[in-house]
């Protein structure tokens, strides 16, 4: 085995392949593999050195396992955009439960798992988050541009939804009469005010009063007011130099990870008090996107084969009912984020890429849900299913090509 330190570069040979290593800023090496000659590989003329070896063991990990993180980043083949996609679908079709039947109905995965499956999606959603905008200031670090990608992406959806449900969805599904309607001032602030109060937002008069899951407009929103403290702090840290501190990270994520586990309330007592557990919450969320953080920090030698899920989903096994569950849980899933996006489904994956649905499908779906309701009342859980996506589809689409794809492209040209 031959290694060379040339400008920061280092050259492995070894059967049955050579190694050329680049140190890169970040954490550790960017691994690039090439053929060998078998004359060179057995002429014996390679000295090992303790660094060297521990090199190689590494690559012989890659090996073992094929493709790393950094090559599915770069590729035109990941599905990031789907799995988000999925992510969304799935807090519709947790949602299903509680809408239908109340607040404190069992959500799917809630008795076996310390999260519902909506709550699992969201984690989900909070990893890649720090997975893709740690990649996004890797490319372009400006931190104005990266504000303003970041306020583009949220408030003119946002806005457009709250102008959609206040002028049209709202005079169609309200109880309350017209001229009452129209003359009430939080039919005219509800635009406004839902980007700056969420899901908190005083809605229109005579929404929803009657259903199962009474006067509520939107409570997932509650949870952007987190995501844009994810990119708040990922900006402060960018700011202060400590973005590319490994130290600083493994830190902020034991952090995250005590809290999340000494707070921890459970799942079911997650529902209907969001903003009391905010702590929690803070935690919980956090964690999620420092681990996405992490995966792009280690994206040089990060395997992404389905084949070591089992391996972190043991840990969720052996630490069910325990005060390590949650943590366990949203290991696994920033896992599964990772090794999903990584892969490569087709057709599905193209159209992913260049249209992502997926917020649309997350701020219409429970406004959408209760529509549903409103009309059909007793209707059944399958058809509450199938009709709640036959309506989300169409208006997250529209939103995306109407207002979200158009605000992207304003940021790049700005970027430009």
């Amino acid at each position: 085995m031959n290694l060379q330190g040339a400008s920061g570069h280092a050259r492995l040979e070894a059967l049955p392949f050579q190694v050329s290593l680049r140190r890169c800023g970040d954490f550790g090496w960017n691994v690039r593999r090439a053929p060998v000659r078998r004359a060179e590989a057995l002429s014996g003329e390679h000295p090992r050195s303790e660094g060297a070896s521990k090199l190689i063991v590494g690559e012989h990990w890659i090996a073992m396992f094929g493709a790393v993180l950094s090559e599915r980043l770069q590729s035109d083949r990941n599905s990031f955009n789907l799995v988000r996609l999925v992510a969304a679908a799935s807090v519709i079709v947790s949602h299903l439960f509680i809408l239908r039947h109340g607040p404190g109905t069992p959500e799917p995965l809630s008795s076996w798992t310390s999260f519902t499956l909506g709550q699992h999606a969201v984690n989900l959603f909070f990893v890649l988050s720090g997975l893709l905008l740690s990649r996004s200031l890797d490319r372009n670090p400006d931190l104005r541009r990266f504000a303003l990608a970041r306020l583009l992406r949220i408030v003119p959806a946002l806005f457009a939804y709250g102008l959609w449900f206040a002028m049209i969805a709202g005079p169609v599904l309200t109880t309350a009469a017209l001229t009452v309607y129209f003359t009430d001032i939080t039919t005219w602030t509800y635009p406004a005010t839902v980007l700056a109060r969420f899901q908190q937002a005083p809605a229109p008069p005579g929404l929803f009063g009657d259903l199962p899951y009474a006067s509520a407009v939107n409570e997932p929103l509650w949870t952007l007011k987190y995501e844009i403290a994810a990119y708040a702090g990922l900006g402060i840290a960018q700011a202060m130099g400590l973005r590319r501190s490994v130290a600083f990270l493994m830190i902020s994520i034991l952090l995250t990870a005590i809290g999340t586990i000494a707070l921890q309330p459970g799942s079911q007592a997650l529902v209907g008090t969001v903003d009391k557990l905010w702590p929690f919450h803070l935690s919980r969320y956090g964690l999620c996107f420092l681990l996405g953080v992490l995966a792009h920090r280690g994206r040089d030698v990060l395997p992404v084969t389905p084949w070591l899920l089992p391996i972190s989903f043991s840990a969720v096994i052996a630490f069910a009912g325990t005060s390590l569950s949650a943590v366990t849980c949203i290991i696994f899933t920033a896992h599964v984020a990772v090794v999903a996006g990584a892969m490569d489904f087709g057709a599905v994956t193209r159209w992913t890429q260049q249209n992502d649905i997926s917020y649309g499908t997350y701020i219409y779906g429970w406004p959408v849900q209760q529509a549903l309701l409103t009309f059909a009342p007793g209707i059944s859980l399958p058809a509450f299913a199938l009709w709640s996506f036959v309506c989300v589809v169409p208006l997250a689409t529209i939103s995306w090509f109407v207002i979200e794809r158009p605000a992207l492209n304003y940021r790049s040209g700005r970027a430009a």
